[in-house]
């Protein structure tokens, strides 16, 4: 069955259904499940269904009521997703909340993330500030913390970076620093990070970090502008 495009411009609402291209310029709402290979934006628009897509690409503001399952995931503005979000790659620039969990291959923000269940990628990169209330598990973070107070339960990886990077808005001193629980992985650099454990083969912990306990298998560093109450090589 060919699949049709739907267009909406100005504003207007639609039902769902299977859709070669969707594209919304102004105010539009979807009020079921939508299935189409592209969904595009310029605007807002409100889907209350679930989607899935080849390619999702918003210039604006997405609410999503449901699930969004897509192999490309482009946020330029705000996404905001009562339900979970999935994709091969994944790109935010702007604003994303996510009330379940986000899964992908590479997740790249820039700008703020909030995930209130799970974030499970295999490439994690962000620069800005982020709140995941479940598990971030990825092979590859690399975080840079610009502004705010990130926090995250637990952080598990291969590779793990977290740095504070410069802000151009001039934030002071105290901003841009991490909370966690547990950190654990093979390779680990973090700074301006509290956490109660880092476990891990090489750990260097870096300026601005209080840490209860460090446990290492190979080697552990310490800057002289951290706290570490105890590290014990296991």
């Amino acid at each position: 069955m060919e699949r049709r495009n739907l267009n909406i411009f100005g504003s207007g609402s639609y039902s769902g259904g299977h859709y070669a291209k969707v594209k919304i310029k102004g105010d539009g709402t979807v009020t079921s499940d939508i299935d189409c290979q592209e969904f595009k934006t310029h605007g807002n628009s409100q889907l209350l269904g679930n989607v899935k897509a080849e390619s999702f690409i918003i210039y604006g503001t997405v609410d999503i009521k449901e699930n969004l399952k897509s192999n490309v995931v482009k946020i330029n503005g705000t996404m905001d997703s009562n339900g979970d979000i999935s994709g091969h790659q994944i790109l935010i620039r702007g604003n994303g909340e996510i009330d379940g969990n986000l899964y992908g291959e590479t997740v790249e923000v820039k700008g703020s993330l909030s995930v209130n269940g799970n974030c499970e990628v295999e490439t994690f990169q962000l620069d800005g500030g982020f709140q995941i209330g479940g598990l971030l598990n990825a092979g590859s973070i690399n975080i840079g913390m610009k502004y705010g107070e990130s926090r995250v339960n637990e952080i598990g990886g291969e590779s793990i970076t977290i740095r504070k990077k410069p802000s151009f808005l001039g934030l002071s001193k105290h901003f841009g620093k991490m909370t966690t629980e547990l950190i654990e992985g093979d390779i680990i650099y973090i700074e301006y990070t509290d956490a109660k454990i880092v476990r891990g083969n090489n750990i260097e912990i870096g300026p601005g970090c209080n840490i209860e306990i460090v446990e290492y298998k190979e080697n552990f560093k310490q800057h002289k502008n951290s706290n570490v109450k105890e590290n014990r090589k296991i």
